[in-house]
């Protein structure tokens, strides 16, 4: 297929004959080898140079026996070659054997071409060879073939299959029949250890995985990977799903260490594979107390790694199960609740964030830590470490939801309770004050906000290190507070950037908060007059963030709007007011951010002369401000529009309206540059302000 700009081509490779109607530059059905070339890859595969030079003619005839039964397909004669090569089978025998197998397998299924028939009882001979063993490792080996069906086919990393103890989870084994090797392998000891190489070698040393030394990790063809899950029936292959699926969980940490994070991330592929076929067997999973734990594990590592709406599907799933068979009230689902609230969070879906957050904080009103602790306070005023953490998300929630006078007061009884408590240094202390601190901050308390985030950092520093996620946060946090205020914007942009660099890193470059970052760096940037740096940054992430968060998300709309304010930096008036436009088609009238978003649009609108536009925006904005009472006269925000249609009167030669309006209006200002002027909506999702605020 030629690429539209003629710069190379695309190979597409696929078994669906109906791919070709897509083909432009012509297509080529793979076939078998050629038979001479087809028997020599056998022989070169089976033997050693010596052996196949002693060969006599007989033995000659049967290759050519086996290659014409085999189809002459390469992926078959090469595993047909390791199985002679390894004494499993000789020649004779081994053609024996898979022309009966072969004709088993036939009648089974009219699904199974010639072709993949050849290419399965290749697979299937050393397979059975493996089972008839007695030995330990032989049948460790079988054990492991199941699982391995289960899991995606590359990147099978060893500490799948060591994780300790500790990250067992609680009635993970109701239920399931964990096999023997799975069982060992937990006790971390050299025997145990020993035991799963040797169990790996049999099907490494067989051709049935590929071991890379250097990434200490595993792999399958996705031929065999297909058959040795197929070849097990339904009540088999429920079985060893339900045991993958348990080993994945076991092999995830519940404290999420920031050291394991690379290694949580390579297993999303094969939580996915697991969750395609569960969903297959058993549509409304999860269905024991044991597989909601795993599963909550699973929803545990999508959202570390920004995957929030799968986070979310599962997250919805777990509540529904638990409330049912455990209660609203019971400490697992109030801890699912809560993970779900954090996850609505990162999706800026705030109605949803405020109403799990106000669940978890009803439960922990009434689920007290001890009988004492509920007569020392009144039900009314909880004082527990549980209830100030709650209270603690509820904060951040609020500040997002741009009800900035709430977030500061429930942030500040947070804060103090849980300094109370657990004192200055507490992690959740931290918490509460970073969450605090980032109220404070868009409330233009700046040196109160300064001193916390300060404190938080040098604490975060000692206790995590300097690349911490939470550090990271804080780090973005204080840049973020230097350019609110306009004033060490060096500064401001070395923690950014030194922040996006660790992100990319840490997190990944396409993880939404790299991407925030990059939004963060861009209005530095702007405020230092580097719009067309800016702009580049924020048109290369554009792409990106419709792929990993869509082009409805908020995240979208915050992209553009820096965009817009990069542009309008830049002097990009034309794209600025293209921009806006499709913003505003997206937001709507009665959010919060709406008139800030106009208020941006009706700035270009004037500086491109766009007279008639202007005032029409100037009108219907006052109208809805009037109508609606969207904002009071007085509101900084509602005297930038009134100001900005003053401006027009004045440009378009009309004093009578000029005069009217400032009588209407009597605290106007003066001077299309005035410095409250906001280009961007800064608040639609990320930042959103409470219009009686700021």
């Amino acid at each position: 297929m030629a690429i539209v700009d003629g710069s190379g081509h695309i190979l597409i490779t696929s078994r669906n004959p109906g791919a070709k109607l897509y083909a432009t530059a012509g297509v080529f059905r793979f076939r078998g080898m050629d038979p001479e070339e087809g028997i020599k890859l056998l022989l070169n595969s089976a033997y050693t140079q010596n052996q196949s030079s002693d060969l006599d003619q007989q033995q000659e005839q049967l290759a050519r026996s086996l290659g014409a039964e085999l189809g002459y397909l390469a992926l078959a004669l090469s595993q047909a070659g390791a199985t002679i090569r390894r004494d499993i089978y000789t020649l004779e025998q081994y053609l024996r054997v898979y022309l009966g197998y072969r004709d088993r397998l036939l009648p089974k299924s009219t699904s199974i071409s010639i072709n993949d028939t050849n290419t399965i009882t290749t697979w299937e001979i050393p397979f059975q060879k493996i089972e008839r063993h007695v030995s330990v490792r032989h049948k460790d080996a079988v054990d492991l073939m199941h699982l391995l069906a289960f899991l995606h086919f590359d990147g099978i990393h060893e500490s799948i299959f060591r994780s300790t103890a500790a990250n067992s989870l609680d009635g993970d084994l109701s239920g399931v029949v964990y096999p023997d090797i799975i069982l060992s392998s937990h006790q971390q000891t050299e025997v145990a250890q020993a035991r799963l190489r040797q169990a790996l070698g049999v099907l490494t040393d067989h051709s049935l995985i590929d071991f890379d030394p250097d990434a200490r990790s595993y792999s399958q063809h996705p031929v065999v990977h297909r058959w040795a899950r197929d070849r097990l029936d339904q009540e088999e292959q429920l079985s060893s799903l339900s045991c993958t699926i348990g080993l994945l969980a076991r092999s995830i940490s519940p404290y999420l260490e920031a050291s394991g994070r690379r290694f949580r991330r390579s297993l999303i592929p094969h939580m996915e594979s697991c969750l395609q076929k569960l969903e297959n067997f058993a549509p409304s999973f999860p269905s024991t107390i044991g597989s909601a734990n795993s599963i909550e594990r699973f929803a545990w590592v999508y959202a570390e790694c920004g995957l929030w709406k799968k986070a979310r599907s599962l997250q919805e799933r777990l509540i529904k199960f638990r409330t049912k068979h455990l209660g609203r009230k019971h400490e697992d689902t109030i801890r699912a609740t809560y993970s779900l609230g954090q996850t609505y969070w990162n999706l800026f879906d705030l109605k949803s964030t405020i109403e799990e957050q106000r669940r978890v904080i009803a439960a922990r009103r009434w689920i007290w830590p001890s009988w004492f602790a509920f007569y020392v306070n009144p039900p009314w005023m909880p004082d527990f470490i549980r209830y100030y953490t709650a209270l603690s998300d509820l904060t951040l929630a609020l500040w997002l939801a741009g009800m900035r006078d709430t977030s500061k007061l429930i942030g500040t009884r947070a804060y103090t309770g849980l300094l109370k408590l657990l004192g200055p240094e507490d992690p959740m202390t931290l918490n509460a004050m970073f969450n605090l601190a980032r109220t404070l901050l868009h409330l233009r308390e700046w040196d109160r906000a300064h001193d916390l985030l300060i404190a938080v950092l040098r604490k975060r520093k000692t206790l995590f290190g300097l690349n911490h996620p939470d550090t990271l946060m804080t780090r973005n946090e204080l840049g973020v507070l230097y350019c609110e205020q306009r004033k060490n914007l060096p500064i401001a942009e070395r923690l950014v950037t030194n922040v996006l660099e660790a992100r990319k890193v840490v997190l990944g470059e396409e993880h939404a908060y790299t991407l925030w970052s990059v939004n963060d760096l861009a209005k530095v940037l702007c405020e230092r007059g580097r719009g067309s740096e800016a702009a580049k940054m924020l048109e290369d992430i554009i792409p990106v963030v419709a792929r990993t968060l869509g082009d409805q998300h908020v995240g979208m709309t915050m992209t553009k709007g820096n965009l817009a304010k990069a542009y309008v930096t830049s002097g990009r008036w034309v794209e600025a007011e293209q921009i806006l436009a499709q913003i505003l088609k997206s937001t709507p009238t009665d959010h919060p951010d709406w008139v800030r978003t106009i208020s941006g649009y009706i700035y270009v609108q004037i500086r491109l002369q766009h007279w008639r536009d202007a005032e029409t925006n100037c009108m219907d904005a006052l109208e809805l401000i009037r109508r609606k009472k969207m904002l009071a006269k007085e509101n900084p925000r509602a005297i930038v529009v009134v100001e900005q249609l003053a401006h027009i009167y004045t440009a378009t030669d009309r004093p009578d309206e000029s005069k009217a309006l400032r009588a209407e209006f009597s605290v106007l200002h003066t001077g299309l540059a005035d410095k409250r002027y906001q280009i961007v909506p800064e608040g639609v999702g990320k930042r959103a302000m409470n219009e009686s605020e700021r």
